[in-house]
Formats: C-alpha cells, sequence, structure tokens
C-alpha cells in the first residue's frame, strides 16, 4: 500500500500539472480507489489482496497532493496555508469519525471488517458521483485565455 502510494504520489500530480487539470485526475483516484477497496474487502485470495493495496495506495494517496491543489486554487485569493489547513482539519475530523464508525460497524463476534469497509466503499463511491459536480478552477481555466496571475 505504502509503495503504491508512492508512486501514485509521484506520477499523477506530474501528469495533472502537465496537462493542466484537476478535476479529471480527481475522478480517476475516487474511481481507482473505490475499485481497488473492493479487491481489499472481498478478496479471498493473497495476491490479489496485495495487488488491490498497492493499487488502493496508489490512487487514494495520489488524490491528497492534487485536491490540496485543486483546494488552493479554488480559493484563490485565500492564502494556501488557510485553504490547505482546512483541508488537513476535515481530514483529520473526519479521519477520526471513521475510526470510531468502522469499529462499531465490525462484526462483534468474529471481528470482521468486511461491512465497514463495504460502507467505507459505498461513500467512496458517491463521492466518485458527486465529483461530476467539480468544474475546473478558475485559475487553470484563465491562464488557458492568456490572464497570468
Amino acid at each position: 500500500m505504502i509503495l503504491g502510494g508512492v508512486a501514485g504520489a509521484i506520477i499523477m500530480p506530474l501528469l495533472s500539472d502537465r496537462f493542466t487539470k484537476r478535476v479529471p485526475f480527481i475522478k480517476i483516484a475516487l474511481a481507482g480507489a473505490t475499485l481497488s477497496l473492493a479487491g481489499i474487502t472481498f478478496s479471498g485470495n493473497y495476491t490479489l489482496l496485495l495487488v488491490s493495496a498497492a493499487a488502493f495506495g496508489f490512487f487514494l494517496l495520489s488524490s491528497g497532493p492534487i485536491g490540496f491543489q485543486y483546494g488552493a486554487e479554488v480559493t484563490f485569493p485565500v492564502s494556501e496555508g488557510t485553504s490547505n489547513g482546512f483541508l488537513l482539519l476535515m481530514g483529520q475530523v473526519s479521519g477520526i469519525a471513521f475510526i470510531f464508525s468502522m469499529d462499531w460497524f465490525k462484526s462483534p463476534v468474529t471481528g470482521s471488517m468486511t461491512i465497514p469497509l463495504t460502507v467505507l466503499g459505498v461513500l467512496m463511491f458517491i463521492s466518485f458521483l458527486l465529483s461530476s459536480r467539480l468544474r475546473e478552477s478558475a485559475f487553470l481555466t484563465d491562464d488557458k485565455k492568456g490572464d497570468k496571475r
């Protein structure tokens, strides 16, 4: 998961910068993370579990730098530190909520995490659907028209 995440955090932001687009790469990251989480949740094979975990790390961690950059662009002229600080704060709050929620949803008899991971997968799929409402930042679209900031 970590090796896939490091690779994703390098490759996907480079591609996003090269094509000067954020939204398609956010959608790709959400779709890939959702599908690979399904592989982690339901795999009965160790090799499939390792491949799914590497893919999950690749897509999930690649969305971080792209999301922070997108957040800084859509909140311009607010400082990048402020927008990234709020994103990190919300990430911490939601992370704590997910830890308690996943513990609450796990099987009390076996300790199985299949149900919480399925719920997380459904929430990620909903996030993917909601990402269709995202628009490229004005910062990028204005640059294409020659309005350099």
